[in-house]
């Protein structure tokens, strides 16, 4: 799990520190505070190995794909100036971990790693005219060096390593959810799919059942080659698409929590789609759900009543220990972060102190 967290230069985060982040981490703050930008950083951090990970944080706000470096890559610079490091270090597992992204306008290839060299040859003419995208990874011992080069037919990564244990890394794999990404089917069915295969179906029902207790079934069913699941509501067999943002995002919530143990997932704007009188369960759900597949879950909101019902829902969960809320704030010279542990966070919601 990730314990601690500094972004510097990224989005509209010139430098903020989370320190002690727990299982269930929830970030408040009010519009444009680098809420999302926190949970995008993270992101990069944890899918950094792939070129495609800065098209995967364009896409979360609704942005068309793009191959130019100005667009891609310049916007997640802070104030977009590209003349000074972005940089993202967590405390992960207990190892400090760090990843720095730089300019580069004099970019000279590591090594082909297997790629034809006229291939090569067109990224590194692309290079010439425009700027690279240059990148160290470090988690304990291990090392990454490398460029991310584009041109007119896509991305390429280059890349030497430095592995002193002789054992390749992986980082855990990042789940991230907004309103936008539930929406997609194949990825749904994909992970339902591989749950009912283990045997794992009637958890998923239970889960449901929280919001519409008519659901006595869900399965798979395929029309013109799109499958899609169908709940069974009594004697009906519905599309589950037809039961509403709050049912669909939950869902998904929870599909991505047991079909990725040892995950971390992060999820924009919690609150959306869901009734105030479903936050206290919602969030016993995922608590409960997370711990047992031992995933870590970052997520932002700004509803008052979102926090109040996370309190009393970590609580059902008896999880209070593994809970930390933060408070986001930005002014025009920086970015500051104010943490409350479970406790304290549940005697302010009681005096009706304003946390948000």
């Amino acid at each position: 799990m990730i314990s601690n967290v500094s972004i510097n230069n990224f989005r509209g985060l010139k430098s903020i520190n989370l320190d002690a982040l727990k299982r269930v981490t929830l970030i408040s703050g009010k519009n444009n505070a680098g809420k999302s930008s926190i949970l995008e950083g993270l992101f990069l951090m944890l899918d950094h190995i792939t070129p495609e990970s800065f098209v995967k944080i364009r896409s979360f706000r609704g942005l068309p794909i793009t191959t130019e470096p100005s667009a891609l890559w310049t916007p997640v610079f802070y104030g977009l100036n590209t003349e000074n490091d972005l940089q993202i270090s967590v405390c992960l597992n207990g190892m400090e971990t760090t990843l720095t992204y730089s300019r580069d306008d004099s970019f000279v290839p590591y090594d082909t790693n297997g790629v034809p060299q006229d291939v090569l040859n067109q990224f590194v003419s692309s290079a010439k005219s425009t700027y690279t995208l240059k990148f160290h990874f470090a988690h304990g011992d291990y090392t990454e060096d490398g460029h991310f080069i584009m041109n007119s037919s896509g991305m390429m990564r280059n890349v030497t390593t430095n592995d002193v244990n002789g054992q390749l890394h992986s980082m855990p794999f990042a789940q991230f959810i907004n309103s936008s990404i539930i929406n997609n089917d194949g990825v749904v069915t994909e992970w339902f799919g591989r749950l009912e295969l283990e045997g794992k179906k009637e958890q998923i029902i239970e889960v449901l059942k929280n919001i519409d207790s008519s659901i006595c079934d869900v399965s798979t069913i395929a029309l013109q080659g799109q499958p899609q699941l169908y709940a069974k509501m009594g004697e009906k067999l519905l599309p589950l698409k037809l039961a509403g943002d709050g049912i669909n995002k939950l869902l998904f919530i929870v599909l991505a929590i047991i079909a990725n143990p040892n995950s971390i997932i992060l999820i924009d704007e919690i609150e959306n789609g869901f009734h105030f009188s479903m936050y206290s369960k919602l969030w016993e759900i995922i608590a409960v759900t997370a711990k047992k597949n031992n995933c870590q879950i970052v997520a932002t909101t700004h509803s008052y009543e979102c926090i109040d019902g996370a309190v009393d829902g970590i609580e059902a969960a008896d999880m209070q220990d593994e809970f930390s809320y933060y408070r986001i704030e930005r002014t025009s010279k920086e970015n500051r972060s104010f943490r409350y542990s479970g406790a304290i966070m549940k005697s302010a919601l009681d005096s009706g102190m304003e946390v948000r």
